[in-house]
């Protein structure tokens, strides 16, 4: 089993994961879909209500933000999803 932490997350984002989310091991999609976004990969991923989809695309985005900082005059991220 993959930890966040060897998904190549930031600290501040495990430990965020852990003490305020209470995640402590990735889903199936999230181990997937992480490391190709966090190479700056275009993703589409299709997965079963509550299996860790917002994770699987927000955690990488934060990560991005926290190692770059957020830049107001660029185009960043697009999540397209079904309401």
């Amino acid at each position: 089993m993959k930890s966040f932490t060897d998904l190549g997350l930031s600290f501040q984002l495990v430990e965020a994961c852990e003490k305020q989310l209470f995640w402590y091991n990735p889903m199936k999609i999230q181990t997937e879909v992480i490391p190709l976004a966090l190479q700056g990969k275009d993703v589409f991923a299709i997965s079963p209500p509550r299996s860790g989809k917002v994770g699987a695309f927000v955690l990488p985005i934060l990560h991005a933000l926290l190692e770059t900082g957020p830049n107001l005059n660029t185009f960043f991220a697009c999540v397209l999803s079904p309401t």
